[in-house]
């Protein structure tokens, strides 16, 4: 692993323990109440929805290192509709393994890597530790923390 990848690696690795522990916070009879966010998130959507970066970050990175990375052809917007949905259906054991999951899939994808381009540092950093940092924000408001 290169040192970029490293620092990367160190920079998801804090935002992680934050966005974490803030999340072990939420008492398990809040996790589906919808008022982490303006748009009636619930703690339960902002785990699945940045799980579901994570996801779609490893999905990328996977093919940056195949060479066959093409964009999204979805909007962001509508991923993000579409996985405001589908969390909505499952329950939240089943939320917390995908966040798990997922990062770790995105984690073993960087590293796969032989170099990290341009579009596999966004794709690493903004589904990672900038995500996190966007969501601690708002998970921090809603407990009062």
């Amino acid at each position: 692993m290169n040192a970029e990848m490293e620092r990367m690696i160190v920079e998801e690795d804090e935002g992680w323990t934050v966005f974490h522990a803030l999340l072990h916070r939420v008492p398990p009879s809040r996790l589906e109440e919808p008022r982490v966010t303006p748009e009636g998130w619930s703690a339960k959507d902002v785990m699945f929805h940045v799980g579901a970066w994570l996801a779609e970050a490893s999905r990328q990175l996977e093919r940056i290192r195949e060479g066959t990375y093409e964009p999204p052809a979805a909007s962001t917007q509508t991923m993000n509709d579409e996985w405001f949905a589908l969390s909505r259906t499952l329950d939240p054991a089943t939320v917390w393994a995908e966040l798990e999951a997922s990062r770790v899939m995105a984690r073993g994808s960087l590293g796969a890597l032989d170099t990290v381009t341009p579009i596999a540092r966004e794709w690493f950093e903004e589904s990672g530790a900038l995500h996190y940092a966007e969501h601690i924000g708002s998970l921090g408001r809603w407990l009062g923390a």
